[in-house]
């Protein structure tokens, strides 16, 4: 009777990281995970809430993906440094205009706010200008898709070399 080996841990260990890679090349070829396709949509600016969430002209609300810029006061809660700073730059970009929504892994948050990345009429990725600019910091612990993570990290990386933003803020504060 032939014995059938036990695999070593090393043997496991091989297989799953095989996999993993494997599966890391598939969602580098399409930008996404595995199986999913790439939902966009486009809307209109309404209001923009504070630096990283706007509300749509039907009453959605949109958190930017990304980025984590600083809380205006609202409710009972105080106005972080820059977080008007922060609002008036979003305002600025893309009030009254019309954005495209490219939707994240997870489509809306707790909040019930969806979530995107932002492009402008002109392609524009208002989520990286806000790093590039110091309007707010990265908010990577969610993952980033692969084709963008390397512009979102360098807009970051920028931003706080320049000290310019919010980066300039923390250093009056």
């Amino acid at each position: 009777m032939r014995r059938i080996r036990q695999p070593t841990p090393g043997h496991v260990a091989f297989a799953v990281i095989a996999a993993l890679l494997v599966y890391r090349y598939a969602v580098s070829i399409s930008g996404e995970p595995y199986g999913k396709q790439r939902r966009e949509k486009d809307v209109t600016v309404a209001w923009v809430l504070d630096g990283d969430t706007f509300e749509t002209d039907s009453g959605e609300r949109v958190r930017l993906l990304g980025i984590d810029a600083p809380e205006v006061a609202h409710h009972d809660q105080e106005e972080e440094p820059f977080g008007d700073e922060s609002t008036a730059w979003l305002r600025q970009q893309i009030s009254g205009g019309v954005v495209t929504l490219r939707m994240g892994a997870e489509e809306t948050d707790r909040y019930g706010r969806t979530l995107a990345w932002v492009y402008t009429a002109d392609g524009t990725l208002i989520n990286q200008l806000a790093l590039s600019t110091g309007q707010a910091k990265l908010l990577d612990r969610f993952g980033l898709p692969l084709d963008l993570e390397p512009g979102l990290r360098k807009a970051a990386a920028q931003a706080r070399i320049q000290n310019i933003g919010l980066w300039a803020a923390d250093q009056r504060h």
